[in-house]
């Protein structure tokens, strides 16, 4: 039981002389970053946000139709409404997992400390994902370099948004099997759809963050493979992520 306490002390004091010491934040590169290299100023990174922010508000629209349709006792043109939803969605996970595999991609290159936001376990109104993350999101608590954290931070991310999509599909094959809980499996969706936009600005302030880090060259490198990505996408809007 001595040795339990003992472990938990040294734990805290751990975290507690990170913080104090400031460790993890390569204090080395700790001046202000060239103008330049800041995200918002890049090219690449309005257009990204702004066709991935559209996207998640059309899935956000799509659902409260559904879910209005549903209640009015228009069953079919629920049903219809969801088709068109999932493949909505089916194509803002792709876009998701696409970023966070190229910040992953990317990531031994950076050139200034990149800080990895935490996420927050009850920020997720679903169940699944919020105790993922709580379970998941600890670790880097006791990491002090600063990539190796954020590179966990997109992992987790990564790991986050698959899960979640399986979730999307499981409920919605559910739903679809039995009217009897068709109720049920709205409401899932709706859970799901919160935490899909949430890892969805997540995945989306972390690559800001990655790409003011990034030397101008990779930053028109990196912007040649985002404009390959689209184009592969928009040629097939409603093929799945595993189909791609």
């Amino acid at each position: 039981m001595i040795w339990i306490v003992e472990a938990s002390t040294l734990l805290i004091v751990a975290v507690v002389l990170r913080h104090v010491l400031h460790m993890g934040r390569d204090g080395e590169l700790q001046g202000p970053r060239p103008q330049s290299r800041k995200a918002f100023n890049h090219p690449v990174y309005a257009p990204l946000a702004s066709e991935i922010e559209t996207h998640a508000a059309i899935l956000g629209i799509l659902l409260n139709d559904a879910i209005a349709e549903q209640t009015a006792g228009h069953a079919e043109v629920a049903q219809h409404t969801l088709k068109v939803f999932h493949s909505e969605r089916e194509r803002l996970v792709e876009l998701v997992v696409d970023l966070q595999n190229l910040a992953l991609k990317y990531l031994p290159v950076v050139q200034f400390p990149i800080e990895a936001r935490s996420l927050n376990a009850r920020s997720f109104r679903s169940q699944l994902i919020s105790e993922f993350v709580r379970r998941h999101g600890i670790l880097d608590q006791f990491v002090f370099r600063s990539k190796l954290r954020f590179q966990l931070h997109l992992r987790l991310l990564r790991r986050a948004t698959a899960l979640l999509n399986e979730s999307f599909e499981e409920a919605s094959l559910n739903a679809g099997q039995d009217a009897r809980i068709v109720g049920w499996g709205l409401n899932q969706l709706d859970l799901y759809s919160h935490d899909l936009d949430l890892l969805t600005k997540e995945t989306l302030l972390g690559f800001k963050e990655e790409l003011a880090c990034l030397p101008e060259a990779l930053q028109e490198e990196m912007a040649a493979e985002l404009a390959a990505l689209n184009h592969h996408s928009v040629r097939n809007p409603l093929a799945s992520p595993a189909q791609r």
